[in-house]
């Protein structure tokens, strides 16, 4: 096998390798396979999400258990998209939805929020680990479960959060959690911008 060969073949492996990982990382959580999860993250992967910002894969890990154990029943679709290597570091940007299913005033509804994954990843002995994980946030929808039902919804309120991710942030604010209004979203292409900007440079070792 020739080195060009050799290269494109390393390419493949390292790209697969990053797709199975962020698609098992998801799989897992949703599954309680809290083990399995735990292996996918650097000891110190810093997440953010709706209702987590911290460090610590372990950390997130046992912040999910406690989560899921009371209302954080999501379910997620990822599609892993695109790959970047740069010798033991990585990013990986999916396409993704998370769907989940509430009351709100006893009225059972369902909402989608469409969103991309990303997450820089560090080349370990043992293989691939994510080192972060975000969300970038496109839009959501809600709907009644029952479509004769109307969504007891304050929509003054609604108004006021962020386009990319209302609902989302509706449904958090009922369950006593605040969702920050700065997270990264469509809405806001600069600041989507200068995150894209920053991780090129991490890819490359100049941050």
């Amino acid at each position: 096998m020739n080195q060009d060969n050799e290269t494109r073949l390393q390419s493949m492996l390292d790209r697969e390798e990053l797709f199975d990982l962020v698609r098992r990382e998801r799989f897992a959580r949703d599954q309680r396979r809290f083990d399995v999860m735990s292996a996918c993250f650097h000891r110190d992967a810093y997440i953010r999400t709706s209702w987590y910002d911290g460090h610590g894969g372990e950390a997130y890990v046992t912040a999910t258990r406690k989560w899921m154990s009371g209302t954080g029943n999501s379910k997620h679709w990822v599609f892993p998209a695109y790959a970047l290597v740069d010798g033991g570091r990585a990013t990986v940007e999916s396409p993704a939805m998370i769907f989940n299913r509430a009351k709100i005033e006893g009225v059972e509804v369902d909402f989608h929020v469409f969103c991309r994954f990303f997450s820089r990843a560090v080349r370990e002995a043992d293989g691939w680990k994510l080192l972060t994980f975000e969300v970038l946030f496109e839009r959501d929808v809600m709907k009644p479960v029952n479509p004769s039902e109307a969504m007891p919804l304050d929509w003054s309120l609604l108004a006021t959060m962020r386009p990319s991710y209302k609902f989302l942030t509706y449904i958090q604010h009922i369950r006593g959690v605040k969702v920050s209004q700065q997270l990264l979203g469509d809405d806001q292409p600069d600041q989507l911008d200068a995150f894209h900007a920053e991780q090129d440079r991490w890819l490359s070792g100049a941050a």
